[in-house]
């Protein structure tokens, strides 16, 4: 009874326990230059920021001892707190002066995500790259709202990422494209025998839709050595990222393989803003970052006060004049085939296309049986002159009987053909001998496809047929008969 007793107890301790680690309040003490910092952001209610902070400069009331930096995630109101190495996530909460930390994973494991490239797509938190346990690591993972862990996403390859602070790689995630740009690829070129780091100058793609890495090409020398003097931080407006190396900004556009500067007279005004906070005397840590369209250029001093400055930055400040490639194109020829025409051949972008190709198709055809007006006039022409009397007897009183929307019955056929004594099958067989002649000189002479003659069965009796013409061939066969009308008048 005792051990029974004591086993409940244990399960009720580790069920409390598990659920006290998904959503957790804890008694975080935020630092003042921190709180102003999360009060800039939550001024903002609509635009998007990911970036990765020093931890000894923002710690959020967290133990650092098992970590280094911090990835602050926010979309919209929502700002989320990811300690990198740990795993861990906690949800930002404001309060009337403050903040807590709320704490909605349940993570066991750690260290293996240092410097991974954090970042939100849709509803989504994804991890990309980082390190840990001596390893470099490849893989994409995203946090689950069900499981409350980070998952696998699954991949056709491994192209390792290591977003730190000396070793510059550019990431993007484009919206518009669905897919994740980074400017490299770092590997451990010897181990384990040392930790020499191998530069791997390629860009890279992972494309969402399909889940698949591929290599775009080697990164542009001039972009590398760019890149190499850059500060860490840079900024996300729309399509494009944004950074500063020593005191010039640069564009990057990953989706149409182009870089360049900012236009001069903008590059000024960014840098007289940047002189104008950051060249004092006094020790201090920078932080730039952009909300919208707004570039935040951050200054905490050693005595932990932070003041900040702010410009308007716009897609319209690009040089043209100054467009690179981001990345060179072994074959031009396979390159755009592969990732232009092909990418463009969507599902409904096909369907469309053979739509309209056969369209064209048939309308070429059509026009191609077509016959000119002059050609077909003189057609019939010879047609209506090779028919005997009693054949152009027929056409006349069939097309009389249309003028007056009436088809012609089988009584008056017979009479015109001379079988009106006749047996019903002598009748049958000498009205479809007088009509397939007529039908078959008029195929011959006008390369017609259609009979001349239509018979339909009789709409009261349904053993009887009644014939008429063809409706698109009157207006030659009209200009037949009166042309011979009027040269019998004469």
């Amino acid at each position: 009874m005792n051990f029974s007793r004591i086993i409940l107890s244990l399960t009720l301790i580790i069920q409390t326990s598990l659920s006290l680690s998904q959503e957790k309040k804890g008694s975080n003490t935020f630092q003042q230059h921190e709180i102003e910092f999360l009060n800039i952001l939550n001024k903002d209610t609509i635009n998007s920021l990911n970036i990765q902070l020093d931890s000894k400069l923002f710690s959020f009331g967290l133990n650092t001892k098992e970590f280094r930096n911090i990835a602050l995630i926010k979309k919209g109101k929502d700002i989320c707190i990811q300690p990198l190495g740990l795993g861990k996530l906690f949800k930002l909460k404001k309060n009337a002066n403050s903040y807590d930390l709320i704490r909605i994973d349940s993570t066991i494991h750690s260290g293996v995500n240092y410097q991974a490239f954090t970042f939100q797509r849709n509803d989504t938190i994804f991890q990309y790259g980082g390190s840990g346990f001596w390893h470099m690591r490849g893989i994409m993972t995203y946090f689950s709202p069900q499981t409350h862990e980070w998952e696998l996403y699954p991949s056709n390859a491994i192209v390792n990422g290591y977003d730190d602070f000396d070793n510059i790689i550019k990431y993007k995630v484009d919206p518009r494209t669905n897919k994740l740009y980074a400017t490299k690829s770092i590997a451990y070129s010897n181990m384990p025998k040392d930790f020499s780091l191998n530069n791997i100058d390629s860009c890279f793609e992972f494309d969402f839709t399909k889940n698949t890495w591929s290599t775009l090409g080697a990164t542009d020398p001039k972009l590398i050595k760019d890149l190499q003097s850059a500060n860490y931080y840079h900024y996300v407006l729309g399509d494009l990222l944004i950074f500063q190396s020593y005191l010039d900004y640069y564009w990057i556009d990953f989706s149409k393989n182009q870089y360049g500067k900012i236009r001069t007279s903008n590059n000024q005004m960014m840098k007289q803003a940047w002189l104008s906070l950051y060249t004092t005397k006094e020790a201090y840590e920078a932080l730039q970052f952009n909300l919208g369209n707004t570039a935040y250029l951050v200054k905490v001093g050693s005595n932990k006060v932070l003041t900040y400055s702010t410009y308007i930055i716009n897609a319209d400040d690009l040089d043209r004049n100054t467009v690179q490639n981001v990345y060179k194109i072994e074959n031009p020829i396979l390159y755009f085939i592969f990732n232009k025409v092909l990418p463009f051949f969507t599902p409904s972008v096909s369907i469309v296309m053979l739509t309209a190709f056969g369209l064209f198709f048939i309308i070429y055809r059509q026009r191609k049986k077509r016959i000119p007006k002059e050609v077909t006039a003189r057609l019939n022409y010879n047609f209506y002159h090779s028919l005997s009397i009693i054949e152009k007897e027929l056409l006349q009183v069939l097309y009389k009987n249309h003028q007056k929307g009436e088809s012609i019955s089988t009584k008056v056929i017979n009479k015109i053909i001379g079988v009106q004594n006749k047996d019903v099958l002598t009748q049958n067989k000498s009205r479809s001998d007088h009509f397939l002649k007529i039908n078959q000189k008029y195929k011959l002479s006008t390369q017609q496809q259609l009979p001349l003659i239509v018979k339909t069965r009789d709409s009261i009796d349904k053993r009887q047929y009644n014939y008429g013409l063809e409706p698109s061939y009157l207006v030659y066969l009209e200009k037949m008969i009166e042309s011979e009308k009027s040269l019998f008048d004469e």
